[in-house]
């Protein structure tokens, strides 16, 4: 029996968007997505994608590289290594030498190549998929598309494509190649690791397939099971081919009916978790829109309706949790495996854009993804007010942040502030499980023509996103207190890790079981990563690319705080506090220490430097703040609060206090901020969190949201229930077994 699939007339009818004009202004409840309020906006901003998509092309990173050995002109084609090949140029003929990261790695009996290296269809795909939808009849992307190494690449990103192609494209393909592409997934298994580049072979203790490993989290197990967004990908795929393909087929060895209730099973145990305890990969602009477009493929294409209502709450709940905390389009505050923004927008921001056109800067010569191109999902108006800020300003927000794997509820304790023209966001760290993508705070502006981001801390990762564990923050409202200062050298026992455990160069905590973990895994986090003392601060001194290489690499150890903020901005100094004026944000950073450096190479010095150097200052410059015990303190204004600069330094001066009377002997400070509230902070040498007392109470880090994952005036997430509300109108959503509950509440 073959099941019902939709028809390439259909699609193109999808495609075309001309059902959805007739939902506008129709909607009765909420929370659909007919309640979207810009479908015409929406329309006119993805007009143009397909043909931009298409442009991209497709077929060239795949390609083995070499060079005619008569002329030294590059040459591409794809060979395997040790193959013959003609020089295009003089017509030499050589010998195939390595073939890249990219290209050809294998041929079968019949001479077509089955394998490529790396995850070229990552890239290929979408303008290969958007150049067959602009024309049924192209040869060139219909004969890339039936390459065996093509169809046989079934890893995460290239999967989430497939998911698409199918059911808009298999009808052009024809019989022949479904067959082809039915048994490329039947046999679908591979213990490589596709996008990890020099960690491509790394050895896995189980291959990844297209249905994962029943019992753990989205199918992947804690070590080496896959990412967050990687899992999300390969089991959204999967149970889309488990409902679209015939009876016959088989999933990654799996008949298409068993697959379907394993990996539906893990989906459905994801979002019942997300109602308990949050996702791990929270608030990344990097990975968001790769889980995002696997639920879109269930979504637009799943013909089980229990399937697409999980797809709809799952989108909604990636729309919400990220549109509370974003500025223009810029995500704020805390983030795991994320960044800073730069001046090139993520593939989320575009996303962000294109739903909501809302943006610091013009994006509209950008392109969006494949998938958000054809999609028929919208984010419900509440969403889009929630996002664009059509609410009640400001607000504070207290989240609840699981380990990365679910499995450790309340983990880290999240504070977030939103006012009108900014937003500044913490989290508290128990361990250090994702030091080079962790965002512990930030603080980004609405801007005249860009949105403006700042953060900090000890450069121990040489990044904007890293995390040290030798800084801590705290904030209330729109003030930050961040202090930089050495471990405290104590002994920890815990019999039941094995000893040799936290030797291994790639342990961490929550590779074991929660069970193992022991009391003290904060503490033993803080010994593992951060058990050197801080090295003395190198300066920046004289004006070449080599002294700015020199200040950037020997600091990663060094006992100092840097603040970054953004190029084009550039700091006043006025008694002793530095101010920025960004867009409505007025901005000042109080140093807790007398020295300072500002840190503002020239392009010219920059453009000279190595790709780490560059990659920082291209976007950013450094006030930084040297000391065994260092730090400073950010507070925030609204400038339609102020009126000037002068009078914002000066409310600065006369409104807030600072005793740094305890901080060297005691690592202790008090201070009295400019919203009106008693801050002490202790830092713990021993720790990844202070210790604070705010207005007279001291925070329960352990116990921050009252049980909550979400705790605020327009996202609330507590006991396996998500209400949504933009202060005018609320809606319920509840998982109930087999089915998912949305009802109207009050605001």
């Amino acid at each position: 029996m073959i099941k019902k699939v939709r028809t390439v007339k259909q699609l193109k009818f999808l495609i075309n968007f001309i059902f959805l004009t007739a939902q506008i202004n129709w909607a009765q409840n909420c929370w659909d997505v007919s309640s979207y309020p810009d479908e015409p906006g929406f329309l006119s901003r993805v007009a143009p994608m397909l043909e931009r998509i298409a442009s991209l092309g497709f077929g060239e990173i795949s390609l083995a590289p070499s060079r005619c050995p008569d002329t030294n002109l590059p040459v591409g084609v794809w060979a395997v290594e040790g193959e013959t090949i003609i020089s295009p140029y003089t017509g030499r003929v050589y010998r195939q030498g390595p073939t890249g990261y990219f290209g050809p790695k294998k041929r079968n009996e019949q001479g077509e190549i089955i394998a490529f290296g790396g995850d070229p269809l990552k890239y290929d795909l979408p303008p290969a998929t958007a150049r067959l939808l602009l024309n049924n009849a192209d040869l060139k992307a219909k004969a890339f598309l039936s390459i065996p190494g093509n169809l046989n690449q079934q890893y995460h990103f290239a999967c989430k494509h497939w998911a698409r192609f199918y059911p808009l494209l298999a009808d052009v393909m024809g019989q022949e190649w479904k067959t082809k592409f039915y048994q490329s997934i039947a046999h679908y298994s591979e213990s490589r690791r596709p996008s990890d580049n020099e960690r491509e072979w790394l050895p896995l203790t189980v291959p990844h397939n297209l249905v994962g490993e029943p019992g753990y989290l989205l199918g992947g197990n804690p070590l080496d099971g896959g990412t967050e967004n990687h899992k999300i990908m390969w089991r959204t795929s999967c149970l889309l081919y488990s409902q679209l393909f015939p009876d016959s087929c088989l999933i990654s060895g799996y008949p298409v009916h068993q697959a379907e209730s394993l990996v539906k099973q893990m989906l459905w145990d994801f979002a019942q978790r997300l109602l308990i305890t949050g996702n791990g990969e929270y608030d990344s602009p990097i990975y968001y829109p790769h889980s995002i477009e696997g639920f879109l493929n269930l979504y637009d294409f799943s013909p089980d309706p229990q399937t697409r209502d999980l797809a709809k709450f799952l989108l909604d709940y990636y729309f919400a949790s990220y549109g509370l905390k974003t500025i223009h389009g810029v995500i704020a505050g805390a983030q795991k495996r994320g960044y800073l923004a730069k001046s090139e927008p993520s593939e989320m921001e575009m996303m962000q854009w294109a739903f909501f056109n809302d943006a610091g800067i013009d994006l509209s010569q950008g392109h969006t993804q494949i998938e958000q191109t054809t999609t028929t999902y919208r984010p419900n108006k509440i969403i889009w007010n929630i996002t664009r800020k059509h609410i009640n300003l400001p607000f504070e927000a207290r989240i609840s942040r699981p380990f990365y794997h679910m499995d450790h509820a309340h983990a880290f304790a999240e504070t977030f502030y939103c006012s009108h023209s900014f937003a500044l966001g913490s989290v508290q760290m128990t361990i250090v499980d994702n030091p080079n993508q962790q965002m512990v705070w930030s603080l980004v502006a609405k801007g005249n023509g860009k949105p403006y981001s700042f953060s900090g801390g000890q450069p121990m990762r040489g990044s904007t996103s890293g995390h040290s564990p030798y800084t801590q923050v705290v904030q209330s409202k729109g003030t930050l207190i961040l202090v930089t200062a050495s471990t405290q050298k104590i002994e920890v026992v815990d019999t039941v890790i094995a000893p040799d455990f936290l030797k291994k160069p790639h342990a961490n905590l929550w590779h074991l079981p929660e069970q193992q973990q022991g009391r003290n895994f904060e503490i033993r986090n803080r010994q593992k990563y951060a058990s050197a003392a801080l090295k003395p601060y190198v300066e920046f001194e004289g004006n070449t690319a080599s002294d700015l290489e020199r200040f950037w690499f020997e600091n990663k150890g060094a006992a100092c705080s840097w603040f970054y903020y953004p190029v084009g901005l550039e700091p006043k100094m006025i008694d002793s506090v530095f101010y920025f004026e960004a867009g409505g944000l007025l901005l000042a950073v109080i140093p807790l220490t007398p020295n300072h450096q500002v840190v503002a190479p020239t392009a010219t010095i920059v453009v000279n430097t190595s790709e780490e150097v560059q990659h920082f200052f291209h976007d950013y410059r450094i006030l930084s703040f040297p000391g065994p015990i260092s730090g400073f303190i950010v507070e925030t204004g609204e400038k339609s609060d102020y009126g000037s600069m002068a009078a914002f330094a000066q409310a600065i001066q006369t409104r807030t206090r600072l005793d740094t009377s305890q901080l060297r002997r005691m690592h202790r400070l008090s201070y009295r901020s400019l919203y009106g509230d008693d801050i002490r902070m202790t830092y713990r040498g021993q720790g990844l969190r202070c210790d604070a007392i705010i207005n007279g109470k001291k925070p329960d880090w352990d116990h921050y949201t009252g049980g909550a994952v979400y705790e605020s005036p327009y996202l609330r997430i507590k006991n396996g229930t998500m209400w949504l509300s933009d202060g005018q109108e609320a809606y319920i959503v509840k998982i109930l077994r087999d089915r998912i509950q949305w009802r109207r509440a009050r605001p």
